[in-house]
């Protein structure tokens, strides 16, 4: 006999990074929302992702390898989705830790009714300098919220269709699927909480876990620990206020009032840029975090 479906599917995409891998899926585990089932897709994977997933012996956790490397999100996200069974979707990235209460919060506001799409405040980890938060103005910010911040419904599938294969877009596919969510008038809703860290690339100096496992000891150790990083951050936040705005904060800035424009007319910002293919960022992401070239053949 099936078991009755969950509330969440949560979809991790994953390909050989298992170090990191771990903290992701731990702090799906820790969350104090506990109906959810947690579908890890392996991207052609050829380390031990398999036998991590495997030791845990949850009924909630489960794994899938895809038979070749895709090289990219996309393709695993779509076979989370096809797996999936819950009424609502929520995505964490392969290398990034949620807080415990990100379900709890997300599924508040979609079971009220208030939202298609619900996202929360995310902080990046860089580098010790350089932490940020990241609390985007959607639906007309000039980047869409990140993956590991966003749940939505599972019908909103049914409506726009999946993730895009990277050949097929001019922006990253985590963007242009939001922005296609929001061009089709879905409603988003920010739940005003810190719940997620996004570790980046530049964290690789920590080891090949970044500083993921440093941060995950104090999320258990520290009660209050994401009233402390927004404090931070917002002390920062003053700090870079109260300066003297570089030349680049200001070609930054212009920019970006350019594209939340766009964005507010329901034009894609990156179709404009004449330079871009289709394709083009999924090479240069894959060069940025030193990986190998895929077949995705660029196209205008």
């Amino acid at each position: 006999m099936d078991s009755p479906a969950p509330t969440v599917s949560v979809l991790i995409a994953t390909y050989n990074k298992r170090r990191t891998l771990q903290h992701a899926i731990d702090s799906v585990l820790w969350q104090t929302f506990g109906d959810f089932e947690l579908w890890v897709i392996g991207d052609g994977c050829t380390d031990d992702s398999a036998e991590l997933v495997a030791s845990y012996g949850d009924p909630r956790v489960h794994w899938y390898n895809l038979p070749r490397n895709t090289g990219y999100q996309s393709e695993p996200h779509n076979e989370g989705l096809r797996r999936a069974r819950g009424r609502y979707i929520a995505y964490l990235n392969h290398d990034d830790v949620w807080l415990p209460d990100h379900l709890e919060r997300l599924v508040a506001v979609l079971e009220r009714g208030e939202a298609d799409v619900a996202y929360s405040i995310l902080e990046w980890v860089l580098s010790w300098r350089d932490d940020y938060a990241d609390i985007p103005d959607y639906p007309n910010a000039p980047v869409p919220p990140e993956a590991s911040a966003t749940m939505h419904h599972r019908a909103l599938i049914d409506e726009i269709g999946g993730w895009k294969s990277p050949s097929e877009v001019y922006s990253v596919p985590r963007a242009e699927f939001l922005r296609r969510a929001h061009f089709a008038g879905k409603r988003f809703v920010l739940v005003p909480r810190l719940t997620v860290l996004k570790f980046g690339a530049e964290t690789r100096e920590y080891g090949d876990a970044g500083r993921q496992a440093e941060y995950m000891v104090r999320i258990r150790s520290e009660p209050d620990f994401a009233h402390g990083e927004v404090a931070a951050l917002l002390a920062r936040a003053q700090h870079e206020v109260e300066r003297l705005p570089s030349l680049r904060r200001l070609r930054r800035q212009g920019l970006d009032a350019v594209r939340r424009w766009l964005a507010g007319r329901h034009i894609d910002p990156a179709r404009l840029v004449f330079w871009h293919r289709r394709g083009r960022h999924i090479r240069a992401w894959r060069r940025a975090h030193a990986l190998g070239p895929v077949d995705v053949p660029e196209r205008r």
